[in-house]
């Protein structure tokens, strides 16, 4: 049994007019004809009763209705959907995201994007950044936001703009009462810092570039695989931690947030996908991010 067999039925059905359901078919009577007794011996029962005075439906006829009609409406929304998930307009797109980044980019990101594509399914995945390529690449997510950029060669990004660093101390440390901190200033100062990345392009790669840009050794008092658990080590008094500013969103009793003197303590901020992803959605939804404003994102200068 075929789709068409579906569509040939109902023709006849709701016409009750062999001739009249072939022209609206745009097809002579007879195949019409004989593609309705094929499926008929499919069935096993027929579909029609044929006389003198015209065609009628049989009491198979009848309840094969709702039924054909369902898979016709069935098979034309799949379509729909396959045609608006290849245009950007439908489908499911999964988002890869870090846990800091889920509640200060994407509350700004999502909304005007669902608005936009009602019929796109999104899903969220929380992804260490030790595993962002992997997610990628297996397509466990279709795009990821980062900070830094993933950097495989199989792996596209855009720079949609940089986060300034910024220092993370306990609310009773000396530096605390400047409104600045000098870089100089946490040269003796136990640091935490973050996992060593593939390449040196985590996080981790980033602050310790930037430490040894400003004279200073990128030692650490311990290490921390979230930024969540550097301010959880803050508070307990085990060192300092150089964060993203939007991390100040987590307004911790205990923590203040301070920035440096010097404005390159950036960090770079990107929407990544795997080179070739079949899914359609994607190429909207980084238009979307690209041209989304963030109020604590300085805009990206380059692509």
């Amino acid at each position: 049994m075929e789709l068409r067999h579906l569509r040939y039925f109902l023709a006849v059905a709701e016409t009750l007019h062999f001739g009249r359901a072939a022209a609206r078919l745009n097809m002579a009577q007879p195949p019409l004809s004989v593609q309705i007794r094929d499926l008929e011996n499919e069935l096993g029962t027929p579909l029609f009763h044929r006389g003198a005075r015209g065609v009628t439906l049989s009491a198979a006829g009848v309840a094969f209705v709702p039924h054909a009609e369902a898979v016709i409406a069935a098979s034309r929304q799949a379509a729909a959907v396959a045609r608006d998930a290849a245009a950007g307009r439908g489908g499911r797109l999964v988002i890869g995201t870090i846990p800091t980044l889920a509640f200060t980019l994407l509350p700004h990101l999502l909304p005007a994007y669902r608005a936009a594509h009602p019929r796109v399914a999104i899903s969220l995945r929380e992804v260490p950044v030790t595993e962002k390529e992997d997610a990628l690449l297996s397509g466990r997510i279709d795009v990821g936001l980062y900070r830094p950029p993933a950097r495989h060669p199989e792996i596209q990004g855009a720079l949609i703009g940089e986060e300034r660093m910024i220092l993370a101390l306990p609310a009773a440390h000396r530096l605390a009462r400047r409104r600045q901190i000098p870089p100089a200033e946490i040269a003796d100062e136990p640091l935490v810092m973050y996992p060593l990345s593939r390449g040196d392009q985590g996080l981790y790669g980033i602050v310790a570039t930037w430490l040894r840009s400003q004279g200073l050794r990128p030692e650490s008092a311990e290490i921390a695989g979230t930024i969540l658990t550097a301010l959880g080590m803050v508070l307990s008094g085990n060192g300092l931690a150089i964060v993203p500013e939007s991390s100040a969103a987590l307004r911790l009793a205990g923590i203040v947030y301070r920035p440096f003197e010097d404005p390159q303590a950036r960090v770079p901020l990107a929407v990544c996908w795997r080179h070739g992803n079949p899914n359609g959605l994607c190429a909207s939804f980084i238009q979307h991010v690209r041209a989304a404003d963030h109020p604590w994102v300085k805009r990206a200068t380059s692509a």
